[in-house]
């Protein structure tokens, strides 16, 4: 049963009054197709995917005088960005993780880092194995 518009924004309120409405359709869209094969938790990695790629939108692309607002949306999934690789004490020294660089995580998946939906999707991923996802 594919996800629909009104069962994302029931589970995700947050998100109920996004403009324009068909990024929202397209990426609710992109998530019923790629997560077709999905086994288990399909409902939950659809909404994920969606969630973190309507949070990457309103980072990036999302006018400012739109309902609700940029900030709020963007700040709904953020906080992840620029983690602390490194540090240094003497002579202050601060190295930010690069998600581009790693390994452990396919170059499909990369900007899974970038969201809080966009991680707990990449958990889930990981639970069931990646082979079920094709970027």
């Amino acid at each position: 049963m594919e996800l629909t518009q009104a069962d994302f924004t029931a589970f995700y309120p947050q998100f109920a009054a996004f403009t324009p409405g068909v990024v929202l359709s397209e990426f609710l869209c992109q998530a019923n197709a790629r997560f077709s094969d999905f086994a288990e938790d399909t409902t939950e990695a659809r909404r994920l995917y969606t969630a973190h790629k309507l949070t990457l939108y309103a980072a990036a692309c999302l006018p400012e005088n739109t309902a609700p607002t940029k900030a709020l949306l963007a700040d709904a999934g953020s906080g992840i960005r620029n983690r602390i690789a490194s540090r240094k004490v003497g002579e202050v020294s601060v190295t930010y993780s690069d998600t581009s660089s790693r390994k452990s995580v396919s170059a499909g998946l990369q900007d899974l880092a970038e969201t809080t939906y966009g991680l707990q999707l990449l958990s889930l991923l990981r639970l069931h194995g990646f082979a079920k996802y094709f970027p």
